[in-house]
């Protein structure tokens, strides 16, 4: 399905800056943001993308494993 949508310039530059900060086109963004909000859609951490959320996982796990670990006080 195609959607024309009419925006201010201020908000179509935003939301281009967001989906260029992602990696993604300003299409992928809208698609992905939308598909997020939709009843029904897989509910997703917010700034995840719903592909490759086992990547993001294993990233965070090792971004996590990195700080020291200390025992626990009493």
């Amino acid at each position: 399905m195609a959607i024309t949508l009419d925006l201010k310039p201020e908000v179509e530059a935003e939301l281009t800056a967001q989906a260029q900060a992602a990696g993604l086109s300003l299409a992928q963004f809208l698609r992905r943001e939308l598909e997020a909000i939709a009843p029904g859609a897989p509910a997703r951490l917010p700034g995840t993308p719903p592909e490759g959320l086992d990547q993001w996982e294993r990233d965070l796990d090792e971004w996590l494993d990195s700080f020291p670990q200390h025992p626990v006080l009493a």
